[in-house]
């Protein structure tokens, strides 16, 4: 495969750093919620949590300006018009929800009256503390990291039937890597 036919070496490494640290982070929040109150370290986790969330927004970003400054390697022709249309809305659906995750987040703890910290900066307020819309914001923080895991279960299959079950040159997942 040529050069050609890959994403560029910055959009790759983007790819598996932020997919790394999103499934990271989905982890870290499931065990953190899980720990009890007494566990010292517990709030050390939610700060981390909350500083990666928001380097993941600011990656996110980044990996959008990038796409668009950059040539993307082109779907082969012998992939079926419903495939490469099923993958357009695979990817927009990562885009949307990589960022609906970590911005509930963020906007949880905004209206939760918390700071949102970036490591050792706090980032600024954009809302009222309002524990109702708190509230509804930490229901979909919850609830949002699944459908995200779904569309990446659904890309990850994608990848994989198109490297092993169908024509080498439809192999996509080898443009990534």
């Amino acid at each position: 495969m040529s050069n050609s036919d890959k994403y560029p070496v910055l959009m790759r490494l983007m790819h598996w750093i932020v997919g790394l640290l999103i499934l990271g982070i989905i982890g870290a929040g499931w065990y953190m919620v899980g720990l009890d109150d007494s566990v010292s370290y517990k709030y050390d986790i939610y700060h981390w949590h909350k500083s990666f969330g928001v380097l993941i927004i600011f990656l996110l970003f980044a990996r959008l300006v990038i796409r668009w400054a950059s040539k993307v390697p082109k779907l082969p022709d012998s992939i079926p018009a419903y495939q490469r249309k099923l993958g357009t809305l695979v990817h927009w659906l990562l885009y949307l929800f990589m960022f609906l995750v970590p911005v509930s987040g963020y906007m949880m703890s905004d209206a939760g009256g918390r700071d949102v910290p970036l490591f050792n900066l706090v980032m600024p307020s954009f809302l009222e503390k309002n524990p109702e819309l708190a509230g509804r914001l930490h229901d979909m923080h919850v609830i949002i990291p699944y459908v995200l895991l779904g569309i990446v279960v659904l890309h990850t299959l994608g990848a994989i039937k198109h490297r092993f079950f169908d024509k080498p040159e439809h192999d996509v997942l080898r443009r990534m890597l």
